[in-house]
C-alpha cells in the first residue's frame, strides 16, 4: 500500500502541468501508431509487390483507387473518433484497412512500391518529430515536478522546529535534497517518458500481431505472465535494498560534512588516517550494497529477453511451417506478425530495466516524503494574539523543560524581565542558561509551566510577530556567503545603504568594513570565513541593530573572543542595549557590568538572584565565580 500511495503522491505533483502532459500523451500515442504503421508496410510490400501472381495487363492508378476504396472509410473513422466510440473506431478502422488492401491489390505494383517507399519515409519523419515533441512536453512537466518537490521540501524544512535540527544529522538532510530527489527525478523520467511510451508501443505491436495472426499472437502472450511475475519479485527486492543503500549514502554525506566543518580539529589531532578509515568503512558498506543492486538490475533485462527469444523461436517455426504448407497465412502477414512480435521484445526489455530505476526512485521518495510528513512541534496558534510591540514584561512561571533524552534541563524556573531591564544569566556550562534564552523566541515550548509576554502565553501569541520584535546574537555567529551589506540587511534588500552604515557604526563595525577590499560589497565567504571572530560578531550585532528589536538576547556573544575583540564587541553591545529590554548570557563577568539584575543558574535552577553588588555581598556561588575570574588582578 505504501508503494502505491508513494507513486500517487509523486504523480499528484503533475496537476499544474496537465496541459504539457496532455500534449505528451497525444504525441506518445501517435508515435506508437506510426511505429506500428511502419511495420505494417511489410504486408503490401510482399503481398502486393514482390508476390503478385495476377497477369492482368490493365492496372488501376493508385490515387483514384485509393479515393474510391477508402474515402468513405476515412470519413466514418473521423466521425467515430470525434464521437469517442471505441467499437465504432475499431469497425471503421477495419473498413479502412480493407480499403487499403483492395487498393494495393488493384493498383500497379510499380506505383505501389513508390507509394510504400514515400509513405515509409513520411511515417519515419513524422514518428521522430512526435518523439521529439513528447520529450519536449514531458521534460517541462518532469522538471517542474522535481522543482516543486524540492521547493516543498525546502519550505517544509523552514517550518520545522529547532528540536528537529538538534536531533537529525545535516548530512542526512542534504542527501535527501540531492541524492534522493535526484533518484526521484530519474524515476520520474522513466515513469513519465520511457515506460508509458514503451507500454503504448507494446499495445500497438500486440494489436498488429493480433491483426496479422491471432493464433500466433495467443502463443506470444504466454510469455507475459512469467515475465511480469519475475519483474514483480525483483521490484520488491530492489526497493528494499535501495532504501538501505540511500541510508548508507546519507551516512557518508553526514561524515563528509562533519569532516569539512571540523577540518581544523582533524588536522590538529593528526586524525586524517582515522577519519579516512571511518569514511572507507561506510563507503565499503555502500559499495557492496550498490554492487548487489547492480547485479540484480542487470539480471532483469537478459531474463526477459531470453523468455522473448524462446517464444519467438517457437513462433518462427510454427508460423513458417504454416506459410510453407500453403495455409491461410500469407508471407506478408507472417512477416508483419514476426516483425511485430520481435518488436515487442524491446519494450518489454526497456520496461523491465526501467522498473529497477523506478524502484530506486520510489525508495528515495519514501525517504523524502517521510521527512515532509514530519509535523513541527512549534506551530502558529490557530487564533494568535497579535504582537506588534513589547509593552510590559516577560515572565517565566514554574517552567520545566527537557530535551528528547528526558533528563531535566530546567526545573521550576520563575523570574520576570521588565521592559527596559537588563538581566544577566551566569553559571556553569550546561546549567540551562541557553535553554532559557531559547524559550523566549519559542524555539522550544516548556514541558510544564509557561512563558508569558505582556500577560499572554507565548503559545498563544503570533509567532512571526514575536520573533520580529526579537534580536538574537549568539556565540556561534551565523553569516552567509554573501556581501557585508546583504548579511547586515538579511532579506531586506530595499533598505538604503545609509541605514546599513549607521547600524554598522553603532555595532562598532563601520571602520573595518570600509577597510575591506570592496567595502560593504565584499563577499565574506562561507560562514564569514574571511573575517575574524570579532568582526563576525560585530556584523551580527549590526544586523540586530538594523532590525531595531524591542527585546535583545545575547547568548555568550563574547566568550570565544580575545581581549581586544571582546572590548570592541562589548562597546557594540553597550550601544545596542541602551534603552532596550535585554537578556545577556556570559561566562565572563566583565561583560555584564550594565545588568540591572543577575541570575545564577545551576543544574536547571535559579540558585541566586540580585544585583551584582548584592550577590557579591551574599558570598555565595556568584562571589566564588567572581573571585575565580578576577583573582590576581
Amino acid at each position: 500500500m505504501k508503494k502505491k500511495s508513494t507513486i500517487l503522491r509523486i504523480l499528484s505533483y503533475l496537476r499544474p502541468y496537465w496541459k504539457w502532459m496532455t500534449g505528451a500523451m497525444l504525441c506518445m500515442v501517435l508515435f506508437a501508431v506510426f511505429s506500428g504503421a511502419s511495420l505494417g508496410m511489410i504486408l503490401p510490400l510482399f503481398d502486393n509487390v514482390f508476390s503478385r501472381t495476377d497477369t492482368a495487363t490493365e492496372k488501376c492508378d493508385f490515387l483514384p483507387s485509393l479515393r474510391q476504396n477508402t474515402g468513405e472509410a476515412f470519413s466514418n473513422l473521423g466521425s467515430e473518433i470525434i464521437s469517442l466510440h471505441p467499437r465504432g473506431v475499431y469497425s471503421a478502422g477495419g473498413e479502412l484497412l480493407e480499403g487499403l488492401r483492395d487498393t494495393f491489390k488493384e493498383s500497379d505494383p510499380q506505383q505501389v512500391l513508390i507509394v510504400i517507399v514515400l509513405g515509409l519515409i513520411f511515417i519515419v519523419l513524422l514518428k521522430n518529430f512526435l518523439g521529439f515533441m513528447q520529450v519536449f512536453f514531458l521534460s517541462r512537466a518532469e522538471q517542474g515536478v522535481v522543482a516543486s518537490i524540492r521547493g516543498s521540501l525546502y519550505n517544509h524544512l523552514l517550518q520545522l522546529d529547532m528540536g528537529f535540527y538538534t536531533s537529525v544529522r545535516s548530512g542526512d538532510v542534504m542527501a535527501k535534497f540531492t541524492s534522493d530527489v535526484g533518484n526521484m527525478n530519474w524515476a520520474m523520467t522513466e515513469m513519465m517518458m520511457s515506460v508509458p511510451r514503451q507500454f503504448v508501443l507494446l499495445l500497438v505491436y500486440l494489436g498488429l500481431a493480433l491483426w496479422a495472426s491471432w493464433r500466433l499472437a495467443l502463443i506470444t502472450l504466454l510469455v507475459f505472465p512469467p515475465a511480469m511475475l519475475f519483474i514483480l519479485i525483483l521490484s520488491r527486492r530492489l526497493r528494499k535494498k535501495t532504501h538501505y543503500s540511500q541510508e548508507k549514502l546519507s551516512d557518508f554525506s553526514a561524515l563528509l560534512q562533519e569532516t569539512i566543518f571540523g577540518i581544523r580539529i582533524v588536522k590538529a589531532f593528526s586524525m586524517e588516517k582515522f577519519e579516512g578509515s571511518r569514511f572507507a568503512g561506510i563507503l565499503d558498506v555502500h559499495r557492496r550494497t550498490e554492487t548487489s543492486l547492480q547485479r540484480e538490475r542487470a539480471f532483469a533485462s537478459p531474463v526477459t529477453e531470453i523468455m522473448g527469444a524462446i517464444a519467438s523461436g517457437f513462433i518462427m517455426w510454427y508460423g513458417g511451417s504454416a506459410v510453407l504448407s500453403g495455409g491461410s497465412l500469407s508471407t506478408g502477414r507472417f512477416l508483419v506478425f514476426l516483425a511485430a512480435s520481435l518488436s515487442m521484445m524491446k519494450p518489454i526489455k526497456i520496461i523491465s530495466t526501467a522498473n529497477s530505476r523506478i524502484q530506486t526512485g520510489i525508495a528515495s521518495a519514501e525517504r523524502v516524503f517521510d521527512l515532509m510528513d514530519l509535523e513541527p512541534v512549534i506551530k502558529q496558534p490557530v487564533d494568535p494574539v497579535p504582537f506588534d510591540s513589547f509593552a510590559d514584561r516577560i515572565e517565566f512561571r514554574d517552567v520545566c523543560f527537557s530535551y528528547e533524552t528526558g533528563i531535566p534541563v530546567l526545573t521550576d524556573v520563575s523570574f520576570s524581565l521588565d521592559k527596559g531591564e537588563i538581566i544577566a544569566l551566569v553559571g556553569p556550562s550546561g546549567g540551562g542558561k541557553s535553554t532559557i534564552a531559547d524559550l523566549i523566541p519559542r524555539f522550544y515550548d516548556p514541558d510544564s509551566g509557561s512563558v508569558l509576554i505582556d500577560g499572554s502565553d507565548l503559545r498563544a501569541i503570533d509567532l512571526e510577530g514575536l520573533r520580529r520584535n526579537l534580536g538574537v546574537v549568539t556565540q556561534e555567529t551565523v553569516l552567509f556567503n554573501d556581501t557585508v551589506r546583504n548579511n547586515i540587511a538579511y532579506g531586506e534588500e530595499s533598505i538604503p545603504i545609509e541605514k546599513i552604515k549607521l547600524a554598522a557604526e553603532v555595532a562598532n563595525a563601520l571602520q573595518f568594513v570600509e577597510d575591506l577590499p570592496d567595502g560593504f560589497s565584499t563577499v565574506i565567504g562561507e560562514r564569514g570565513a574571511r573575517l575574524s571572530g570579532g568582526q563576525r560578531q560585530r556584523l551580527a550585532i549590526a544586523r540586530a541593530v538594523l532590525k531595531d528589536p524591542d527585546i535583545l538576547i545575547f547568548d555568550e556573544a563574547t566568550s570565544a573572543l580575545d581581549t581586544h575583540s571582546e572590548r570592541q564587541v562589548q562597546k557594540a553591545i553597550d550601544g545596542l542595549i541602551e534603552g532596550r529590554t535585554s537578556l545577556i548570557i556570559a561566562h565572563r563577568l566583565s561583560t555584564i557590568t550594565k545588568a540591572t539584575r543577575v541570575l545564577y543558574i545551576e543544574n536547571g535552577r535559579i540558585v541566586e538572584s540580585g544585583t551584582h553588588t548584592e550577590l557579591l555581598k551574599l558570598n555565595g556561588k556568584y562571589r566564588l565565580l567572581y573571585d575565580m575570574q578576577f583573582s590576581g588582578q
